[in-house]
């Protein structure tokens, strides 16, 4: 119908362009509208594409005056999707061993090492899959988001097949992926035990064995180093962690060397060093010296006999036995390494007031060849400078290295406290940097603080070990 003696209807499209909507008003001169002429106004704003012919009828036959209707929808665009790798082995590894509901630790649920086997699939490129414009209700095109492919994959140990997305390993060993590079890396593995018909191990990379190791067995690696089955009295030596899922009887002739952390289900009669931390369950009458935390986890979660040393702080049930075993437990830092610490400082201060010196000499050759236009760069008293330059440089690099590590020990040992869930036993020597107490009678909850000069027993409200 004509607008003309009627109240024109209003009409307001979405900001996004993808809806109309039509407000109708009551027709002043009782012409009922059309779809037709409906259209026309629709039309006339530019609304074209999507209109819902229904909703027209509707709104005209019921006579919907007043209210506003959605009369038009665009097509939205479908986005595509972006190419994406199904990754075919394990990237998420566990260094925290499990809780069993019976309070053991299950140090099997600890992965540290996924390895693959050749030609083993390790991963497979998704395409990305493009989608399609829209269009707005003005018949105008929507852009669709478009899917985005992946570069190739990147590393080394594997190969990428003919049909270009499947990938697969060129090698047996140890599977890594850090910032979406796969390396796959040689590992020593053995299904069984290590005795001496085996041999001894000395391995750049990582080693994992599956059975026991045996009496006089030596093994050293670069990287990590599993033992499934337990280890007898051996010398284990890694640059990272150790895991023994089975424990270790160390006979008083086996050693435990690693610069990483060390796991361990027990062990006993061991001469051990670690670097970082160590989780257990057990230390029966071992030496150990730990540059980080020992945290005594499990059913037992205990230290009987021996000489136990954390930097930074012991956690455990028990200490000592109701036999009053001799156990000497020390944590933090004493006024030793203070000392060591300004002695090195001294011994910086003096080697770069040598360098110096070194340099004020170096310097008056240049000025001589300046002067007198002749080269001293083959002159022996310049080549004797030049040598004690690079040995002292060296020694000062060398005493900064170890400044830093004794400083960083030092501030992250003045927490340093040994927390006891169940019981400390008589017997036990409680050493918190130059302060000692030794324990008289069986006490429980405890956690032993220095202050100032002396050793306190604070009760241990909340125990962090079950």
């Amino acid at each position: 119908m004509s607008v003309e003696g009627s109240v024109v209807p209003k009409i307001r499209v979405s900001a996004d362009g993808m809806e109309a909507y039509l407000n109708l008003p009551r027709p002043l001169d009782e012409e009922p509208w059309t779809i037709e002429g409906v259209k026309s106004l629709l039309g006339a704003q530019r609304v074209s594409t999507g209109i819902d012919e229904e909703v027209l009828q509707t709104m005209i036959e019921g006579n919907i005056y007043g209210r506003e209707m959605k009369v038009a929808v665009g097509e939205p665009p479908v986005n595509g999707t972006d190419g994406y790798y199904e990754f075919q082995f394990n990237s998420k590894f566990s260094k925290t061993p499990a809780i069993r509901p019976d309070g053991s630790v299950d140090y099997w649920s600890m992965n540290l090492i996924e390895t693959v086997r050749k030609d083993q699939v390790i991963a497979v490129y998704h395409p990305a899959v493009q989608g399609h414009p829209g269009t707005n209700v003005h018949g105008l095109p929507v852009h669709e988001k478009r899917g985005r492919e992946l570069p190739v994959l990147k590393g080394k140990g594997f190969e990428r097949e003919e049909d270009q997305v499947t990938y697969v390993a060129s090698i047996d060993g140890k599977i890594t992926l850090v910032n979406d590079r796969i390396t796959i890396s040689p590992i020593y593995e053995i299904q069984g035990d290590v005795d001496i018909s085996v041999g001894n191990i000395d391995f750049i990379g990582d080693v994992m064995i599956h059975g026991n190791v045996c009496n006089g067995v030596s093994i050293k690696s670069s990287g990590t180093i599993t033992i499934d089955g337990v280890v007898e009295a051996a010398k284990i030596c890694a640059d990272k962690d150790i895991i023994l899922r089975g424990g270790m009887l160390g006979g008083n002739k086996s050693t435990l060397f690693t610069k990483g952390n060390l796991f361990a289900q027990f062990v006993e009669y061991t001469t051990v060093e670690v670097a970082g931390n160590i989780e257990a369950d057990v230390f029966m009458d071992c030496e150990v010296t730990c540059g980080g935390y020992i945290t005594m986890n499990g059913k037992r979660a205990k230290i009987v006999s021996g000489h136990v040393y954390a930097a930074y702080g012991i956690d455990a049930n028990d200490i000592g036995n109701i036999a009053e075993a001799n156990t000497s437990i020390a944590v933090g830092v004493g006024s030793k390494e203070d000392i060591k610490l300004a002695e090195i400082r001294k011994r910086i201060k003096q080697n770069e007031e040598i360098v110096e010196k070194i340099e004020h000499g170096l310097h008056q050759f240049e000025l001589a060849e300046q002067e007198k236009g002749i080269s001293y760069q083959t002159d022996p008293r310049r080549m004797q400078l030049l040598r004690e330059r690079i040995k002292y440089m060296a020694a000062i690099n060398e005493d900064k290295d170890e400044e830093a590590k004794i400083d960083t020990l030092i501030k992250g040992a003045k927490s340093a406290t040994v927390k006891v869930v169940r019981n400390v036993y008589p017997g036990v020597v409680i050493r918190i940097g130059d302060m000692i107490t030794n324990v008289k009678l069986q006490q429980s909850k405890l956690e032993f603080v220095q202050r100032v000069d002396h050793i306190v027993m604070s009760e241990l409200d909340d125990p962090s070990i079950v």
